[in-house]
């Protein structure tokens, strides 16, 4: 009898040391028999939410691939003064032959690869499953669960990918990372970064007929008070839609796969339609809004799509402390990226990083994201029971949409130009975010280098600034200290465990 990991929603521990060769056939204790687990709807349930808790674990969005591992690639901490002990010092060195980073890139790529392995199961089980067994069959549950578990296994073989093949505008034809659409797969093959590419559009573009019939007008998505709650007459199972692969979050995903793939027709077309029906749904969290807020400023109004871990503010808070004399994560100058106005008006900066008090001797500075800090000791507003911030981790925002449609509109598709794609960034920045102000330019390399800040302010503690800049194969990181040259530093090996890789 086949076996599959038990991924109830209570959970079990993953056997992260398991190498290729056996990580989709792995029998971890308190495993149950797939004819069990899918024997009634409850089970199907049951396994979508335990492979969003796995993307929400400390080895994939809940830690490395938000405010963790990639954030330190990025240069966004400041681990100057801190020894070598510390976590991230290697990272931050891009010292790629570290043990510390490589049990990073070890423990991301099996956990992500474990997902991906359950998403085959529940694929293989729910595309054969009869919609009757399911309560909701007529709005479409089964098909909800099929479309949802087709969208993790695209994002997550489109995460490895970003990690561990060079971006496309380097090399399409080398070979990559395995793409697995089978349960179990013990021997998987490696495809290009152009078969990856199309195989991962492929999953979400079969997803978003699955996910419509359920999402696409649903009342829920229109709102952030509503989408990161349960609020929905058929239960708990059908809330917290922004915290699952809802058909717009998917179609937001594709549009940033389309962006990395360099196919910026379709990047246009697939975030235009995304911002044309649902720039009032995911509005821009505005200076004012976030001026009202208490706790975690995540400005979480355009939040399309966002983990979700109960545990986020503890885990952070471990990590930012574990230092007694400095925060770990403590953001390296912010104040050389703000002007001395949008410190004053931009809501990223006055309301989502901490303002060291005048009389301290160091300034040292803090994202508000995810723990609010209000001195160096490391004292923080406790806001564990606003589940509505406190536990989410963004992972695709409206804001994202805009920068791609201005910066393909700066390329000249759809007829845009850079005055297009400069008043779109403005939709963004100054109408929005910033109180007062705006910015311009006149020529293409000028808008990048505007377009670039804006997604490093965007996207502190979330991740995506180190995977635009691949995408660019931009040949330097600009740190507020240094200039690193990137030549050869974009690109993961991976991991030695996985010996039968063909």
């Amino acid at each position: 009898m086949k076996t599959i990991i038990n991924i109830f929603l209570s959970g079990s521990a993953l056997l992260l040391s398991a190498s290729c060769s056996k990580w989709l056939d792995i029998m971890p204790q308190g495993m149950t028999t797939e004819e069990n687990l899918f024997s009634d709807y409850s089970g199907y349930r049951s396994a979508l939410n335990g492979i969003y808790q796995q993307m929400s674990s400390a080895p994939l969005y809940g830690r490395e691939l938000s405010w963790g591992f990639t954030s330190a690639l990025a240069q966004y901490y400041d681990f100057g003064s801190m020894s070598t002990s510390q976590l991230y010092t290697y990272t931050e060195k891009l010292d790629y032959e570290n043990k510390e980073v490589l049990d990073y890139l070890e423990n991301i790529w099996q956990t992500a690869y474990n997902t991906i392995a359950n998403c085959n199961a529940l694929i293989a089980h729910v595309s054969e499953a009869d919609p009757e067994i399911f309560p909701y069959s007529e709005s479409g549950e089964r098909e909800m669960i099929y479309g949802e578990a087709l969208a993790a296994r695209a994002l997550m073989h489109f995460e490895l990918l970003r990690l561990f093949a060079a971006a496309p505008v380097v090399d399409r034809t080398a070979k990559a990372i395995p793409y697995s659409t089978s349960y179990p797969d013990r021997v998987p093959t490696r495809y290009t970064t152009e078969e990856v590419l199309a195989k991962i559009v492929a999953d979400l573009e079969a997803a978003l007929p699955l996910l419509e019939i359920n999402d696409r007008n649903l009342d829920a998505l229109k709102n952030a008070s509503t989408r990161f709650i349960s609020n929905d007459s058929r239960g708990l199972f059908f809330g917290y839609r922004g915290t699952r692969l809802h058909y717009w979050a998917v179609k937001a995903l594709l549009a940033r796969v389309y962006m990395y793939a360099c196919d910026y027709e379709k990047a246009l077309e697939t975030a235009t339609e995304v911002y044309e029906t649902c720039s009032e749904w995911f509005p821009l969290t505005t200076y004012s809004m976030a001026s009202s807020v208490s706790g975690a400023v995540k400005l979480y109004d355009d939040i399309i799509f966002a983990a979700y871990d109960q545990y986020l503010t503890k885990n952070y808070n471990d990590v930012m402390l574990s230092n007694q004399t400095n925060f770990i994560l403590a953001l390296r100058n912010p104040k050389v990226r703000f002007t001395s106005n949008e410190q004053k008006y931009d809501a990223r900066y006055k309301y989502g990083i901490n303002q060291p008090n005048a009389e301290e001797e160091e300034d040292l500075y803090a994202s508000f994201k995810y723990v609010k800090y209000t001195g160096t000791d490391g004292s923080d507003v406790d806001y564990e029971g606003n589940d509505t911030q406190g536990a989410l981790i963004p992972v695709i925002r409206m804001s994202e949409i805009i920068m791609i449609m201005a910066e393909c509109k700066a390329r000249g598709f759809g007829e845009g130009t850079v005055a297009d794609a400069i008043s779109d960034l403005n939709t963004l920045v100054y109408k929005k975010r910033v109180r007062t102000g705006s910015i311009s330019a006149s020529d293409f390399d000028t808008f990048m280098e505007k377009l670039e800040l804006e997604m490093w302010k965007e996207n502190i503690g979330e991740g995506q600034y180190f995977f635009f800049l691949k995408r660019l194969n931009s040949p330097t990181l600009v740190s507020t200290t240094q200039t690193i040259q990137m030549a050869g530093k974009y690109v993961f090996d991976i991991p030695d465990s996985e010996t039968t890789l063909k």
